[in-house]
């Protein structure tokens, strides 16, 4: 759970406090959104006496940081947490996580992720793989992995756990860590039961999908988000070869022939 507050908003300074369930919000990176711009950034840096009084954390869970915004827009202005989509809002002072359920994600909000992804790769927050990966699946709402790599100079390939991929990318989404669970489901009305589950339910709603034998999966791309409608299908390959990230919202039918199975990889965050 995530819970804070924005306590002061001008054109030029946003300043609050944020604390997370797990204890681990220091030192991380807020995010300040005006519509779809983002207007600043800074951490989770301040030492706060009155909620080390209060038993809220450690105390250190206050942020202040520069922002620039018009002073008629300065009531606009909300803070995310990178990497999450949990929202501060100056409202009500609540923070709001996972807004659109199964409905699907705003496309604006998908907009605003992706202009604050472009911004911590160019400030360096973040590497260039984990860029490809958000962009792409904020963008189309599936991920292909492959499992082989071959290292450096040498001619061996080497196949990587299926379970060491799927932690790393779901907690580059989650922008936390996270603890995986696993279902395997054997027909394709039980993958869209476990899927459909997902979706509405509190945990990450992105899986990673993996099999030992092989199976194929239809994609309506874009589908995850709530305005798009009639995409065309693209087929991904299943097999112990590949990893595939899927947005649960995303329209998706399961191909696989009778003995075959796939694992379904979900996350949570982690407790501390």
């Amino acid at each position: 759970m995530i819970r804070g507050s924005i306590e002061l908003a001008t054109p030029d300074t946003i300043q609050g406090w944020i604390h997370t369930s797990d204890g681990r919000i220091r030192e991380h990176t807020l995010l300040a959104f005006q519509g779809e711009q983002c207007v600043g950034a800074g951490k989770v840096t301040l030492f706060r006496g009155d909620l080390a009084d209060a038993g809220i954390g450690d105390g250190h869970l206050g942020f202040s940081f520069p922002i620039s915004v018009l002073p008629e827009r300065v009531g606009q202005v909300v803070l995310k947490l990178e990497g999450s989509d949990a929202m501060l809002l100056q409202t009500g002072a609540r923070v709001a996580g996972e807004t659109a359920g199964a409905a699907g994600l705003p496309r604006a909000e998908v907009r605003a992720r992706l202009a604050a992804l472009k911004w911590a790769l160019k400030h360096g927050r973040i590497g260039q793989g984990d860029f490809d990966f958000l962009r792409i699946l904020w963008s189309f709402g599936v991920y292909e992995r492959g499992l082989l790599r071959r290292n450096a100079g040498e001619e061996t390939v080497v196949a990587e756990k299926s379970g060491v991929i799927a932690a790393a990318l779901l907690e580059s989404y989650a922008g936390a860590d996270v603890r995986l669970s696993s279902r395997t489901v054997r027909s394709p009305a039980e993958f869209g039961a476990v899927l459909a589950e997902i979706a509405a339910g509190p945990a990450l709603k992105v899986v990673a999908l993996h099999t030992e034998t092989r199976a194929a999966l239809r994609v309506a791309e874009g589908t995850h988000v709530e305005d798009v409608a009639d995409a065309p299908f693209t087929d991904y390959p299943l097999t112990p070869d590949h990893l595939l990230i899927l947005d649960a919202r995303a329209k998706a039918d399961l191909q696989m022939t009778a003995g075959a199975t796939v694992e379904i990889l979900s996350a949570e965050p982690a407790l501390s």
